[in-house]
């Protein structure tokens, strides 16, 4: 028994003594191949070692600078491509861009080394997979950026939305315009990554975002209807005042208005000026007529504010002239003046309206679109009374005595009423008192002769 337990050690030294020196030359084995390792490699890029697309395993350091100086370092232009297909060529040091060569050298002289890299080399060794050593690029943004800007001031583009163009009784949706602008982060990494890679040609990332109101949109309001229209006849013979109710009606038209929007003449047309091209044409002021800038501008308000009438529109501000007009009923003109007398409505219906304007023929003509009307509106305008015009004599040495010339010619002044009614199948629905007006009688004038 004794024997046999004896046997049992021995084995099992010479067990343990035969692991060990297994075991130690396993590693005599290893630390060989780890000195033979270190031995070449120590001035030399490990296999599988790749800066971004340039393979450099197995180069010496110094080769593969040269390498990389060759297919990365050197390539400093790049071609930045439009939509349109042209491009715009820049440099990358132009835009701030460069290589940290120090860096990135070593970077890739301690690629696959230490207990990472073995890891990594194991991993190339047996699933090819390679082994990337980062590069060091420095950007200056200030550059950057300015160069940046320069290039999205020849990209940007507001979007524009869908209009609504108005001829006489014609009314076309214009369609919307998506904008576009330069995606400045996005190229920004781009160009780095293009820099990397040594890539020559880089698509410009453009941004776009859509116009708010859409062709769409315009056609669902239902505007391809005139509700109600008016009239008045501009006079011939004055051909400043007539380019100023040109001017003034143009202004208006296309003029949009949603549900509850309110229109004030002086904040679409603005204030006349020679600027605008607007010119001296006879106005009221303080009951006189006297050369003004936008004379004229009355009728175009005038005649708009029937059209509003007529299509059943709330009235918020409105002032008569203080002298009766030829070119419209007596209670039925709105005189403006920049920029305490306005005229003002608001789109009191349920849907969107548009306001359309034409001069033609010298026939100055609003209209307003929009779905339909189901009512009828009328406008009438009673007279309270007739002022007669006063009379005013004035002597003069010019004439003889005894004679007497008719110098101006004199017009009654007027006390109105106006009411707008409003029918459904001709029975009458509502009766709005619009306003009590009062127009000044002109006074005559004569001249009395005084000399011999």
């Amino acid at each position: 028994m004794r024997v046999v337990e004896n046997v049992k050690a021995v084995v099992k030294s010479k067990w343990v003594i035969l692991c060990l020196s297994a075991a130690g030359g396993i590693i005599v084995f290893a630390l060989s191949v780890l000195g033979v390792d270190y031995i070449y490699y120590h001035t030399r890029v490990y296999p599988g070692v790749q800066l971004y697309t340039v393979n450099l395993g197995g180069l010496r350091f110094e080769e593969a600078a040269d390498e990389i100086e060759a297919k990365l370092w050197s390539r400093d232009e790049v071609s930045l491509v439009l939509e349109d297909g042209s491009r715009v060529r820049f440099s990358f040091s132009e835009m701030g861009l460069a290589w940290d060569k120090e860096a990135t050298i070593s970077n890739v002289r301690l690629a696959g080394r230490g207990i990472e890299g073995y890891a990594a080399r194991i991993n190339y060794l047996f699933k090819q997979i390679p082994i990337i050593a980062p590069g060091r690029i420095t950007v200056d943004e200030k550059r950057l950026g300015e160069a940046a800007a320069r290039l999205a001031g020849t990209i940007y583009q507001a979007p524009r939305d869908a209009s609504l163009q108005v001829e006489s009784e014609s009314v076309t949706v214009i369609p919307e315009q998506g904008g576009r602008y330069l995606k400045v982060g996005e190229l920004r990494e781009n160009l780095i990554n293009a820099l990397c890679r040594g890539e020559t040609e880089l698509a410009v990332p453009i941004g776009e975002w859509p116009a708010p109101l859409t062709a769409a949109d315009l056609e669902s309001y239902g505007l391809q209807t005139v509700m109600a229209s008016y009239y008045t006849n501009v006079a011939v013979g004055n051909p400043d005042r007539t380019e100023n109710v040109r001017l003034g009606a143009a202004a208006i038209n296309g003029f949009l208005m949603a549900p509850g929007d309110r229109f004030s003449f002086w904040e679409v047309v603005g204030q006349a000026t020679l600027e605008k091209g607007y010119r001296y044409a006879p106005i009221i002021r303080a009951g006189v007529i006297v050369p003004g800038i936008g004379g004229g501008l009355c009728q175009v308000s005038s005649t708009l504010y029937n059209a509003a009438l007529l299509a059943n529109l709330k009235i918020v501000e409105r002032y008569n002239h203080s002298l009766t007009q030829g070119y419209i009923p007596l209670g039925r003109d709105a005189t403006v003046a920049y920029p305490t007398a306005d005229i003002k409505f608001v789109n009191s219906r349920d849907h969107y309206l548009l306001i359309g304007s034409e001069l033609s023929n010298n026939r100055l003509t609003f209209r307003i679109f929009g779905p339909p009307m189901e009512e009828r509106v009328e406008i009438v305008t009673s007279l309270i009374s007739q002022i007669a015009p006063p009379v005013r004599y004035e002597k003069t040495g010019d004439l003889p005595v005894g004679v007497t010339v008719l110098v101006k010619s004199g017009k009654p002044g007027y006390q109105v009423t106006v009411w707008r009614i409003v029918y459904r199948r001709d029975t009458e629905v509502e009766r709005e008192l619009l306003s009590r007006d009062y127009y000044s009688p002109m006074e005559t004038v004569y001249q009395v002769g005084t000399g011999d």
